[in-house]
């Protein structure tokens, strides 16, 4: 691990100044990360490009004023990214065809779009769908151009760099804890609430654990181990009862699926026909744990608000039933009753990515996403064992967040990276692609 830090510490240095520059001249970011992506896509730095987007997405996702900039530059950075990407196609063939899958969802969301309410929210709709569609045509490709050249040293890279962003947390929570915490106390990290960093730890694990299994000679048994600590220490901070029980659920599905697809199927059958037994005497079943401060049982009962918001959502599903009103409609009509919600305890959006599908792209295209999404699963369940624990767990979390619905997001950027893992032919059977320092070098030269 030392050593990755040695050799990455001129792109940590840069990340520092683009923080600097947006914090104090937040106009002058604007200029000052397109021109550096340019200089570093002409060096050949397509990993740093990578890496320097997640950094982007993680501050945007902070609720401190200083950081409102990141919000613009990560569509700056998208659209930086999307213009090498098709003027430089050629350096990313063959092509990752995992966007064709999503193909009819991205068309009906152009439908939709045309039924937005007013002007602004209409252009606010074009911007999320064409993010939405740009970001699964390029990172899948980016990706799987890194790992050609790269091999798996490239997964080893990416998982050191996110571990450097929960490590970050560690340390702000005892240096700043006003940056890295609530006002409630709960731990958030660098990220900007508590259940916003239990996705991003829920999403990172299964990342770090499937790229283990596919490269099991790539960390260290103490690296696994230190790498794992943070993650769990990072989740216990930060009181997210979701992303336990989402871990949880992949964890004890990839074994029963790695055994046998049958056993697995029967134990997800099993689940289903308990879960409401578990839901109706959860709040016994915890206080006789002992529990009841870990799981917050006083928010356990009122459903943080959540209940709150779905169904008020639900009331607003029936008047756009079947066809809805284009990405970022449930945005407006949240805020439109913000003091209502509020007064009835909730505070924020949705809360279920496929309610947030529903309202925004009607019944028909919440069912053009997930016949999108199942497939892009059962395409995966071909080449790994681990496809439908991976759904499950990404399911469950997605229906209390509206993250999946989101493109521009740390979250959906890991999803998108789980989704690449799980699909390509060329991760997937597990052949380490081993590149010599000399190649490495040619393929840079080749990039300019």
């Amino acid at each position: 691990m030392i050593e990755y830090y040695k050799e990455n510490i001129q792109f940590y240095i840069l990340l520092f100044v683009w923080l600097i520059v947006g914090v104090y001249i937040p106009f002058a970011s604007y200029i000052v990360v397109p021109v550096s992506m340019f200089l570093m896509y002409k060096k050949g730095m397509i990993e740093e490009l990578l890496f320097g987007y997640l950094f982007i997405l993680i501050l945007s996702d902070s609720l401190e004023p200083a950081l409102l900039f990141a919000k613009d530059v990560k569509n700056i950075y998208i659209s930086v990214l999307a213009i090498f990407f098709f003027f430089d196609s050629d350096n990313f063939q063959p092509l990752n065809k995992l966007y064709k899958i999503f193909i009819p969802f991205f068309l009906f969301s152009v439908f939709t779009m045309l039924f937005s309410v007013n002007d602004s929210f209409f252009f606010t709709s074009v911007q999320k769908t064409i993010s939405f569609a740009i970001s699964f045509m390029i990172i899948p490709n980016i990706v799987t151009r890194l790992f050609r050249a790269h091999g798996e040293l490239f997964f080893k890279r990416f998982v050191l760099f996110v571990f450097t962003s929960l490590v970050l947390g560690f340390i702000l929570k005892y240096s700043f804890p006003d940056l890295a915490s609530l006002e409630g106390g709960r731990y958030r990290g660098v990220m900007g609430n508590p259940n916003g960093l239990g996705i991003y730890c829920v999403l990172f694990f299964i990342i770090f654990f499937v790229i283990n299994d596919f490269f099991s000679d790539l960390f260290k048994k103490q690296e696994q181990l230190i790498i794992y600590l943070a993650i769990l220490i990072s989740i216990f901070l930060t009181d997210s009862r979701n992303a336990i029980l989402a871990i949880l659920i992949f964890y004890v599905f990839q074994r029963f699926f790695s055994l046998s697809p049958f056993l697995g199927f029967v134990l997800f059958s099993i689940t289903l026909f308990l879960a409401e037994i578990i839901n109706n005497n959860l709040v016994l079943i915890i206080t006789s744990l002992g529990l009841q401060d870990f799981f917050r049982l006083n928010t356990l009962e009122d459903g943080s608000g959540r209940y709150v918001a779905w169904g008020f959502a639900w009331q607003q599903i029936q008047n756009n039933f079947f066809i809805g009103k284009g990405f970022a409609y449930n945005e407006f009509y949240m805020r439109q009753n913000y003091g209502l919600l509020s007064k009835l305890g909730h505070q924020g959006g949705i809360h279920n990515s496929f309610l947030t599908f529903w309202m925004d792209q009607g019944l028909i295209g919440l069912f053009i996403y997930l016949r999108s999404y199942i497939l892009m699963f059962i395409e995966a369940s071909r080449k790994t064992k681990y496809a439908f624990p991976i759904m499950f767990a990404i399911s469950f979390t997605a229906f209390f967040e509206s993250w999946l619905v989101g493109s521009l997001s740390a979250y959906a950027f890991f999803a998108i990276i789980i989704f690449t893992i799980i699909t390509s032919e060329e991760i997937t059977s597990k052949e380490t692609i081993e590149v010599e320092p000399e190649e490495q070098t040619e393929i840079a030269v080749q990039a300019n």
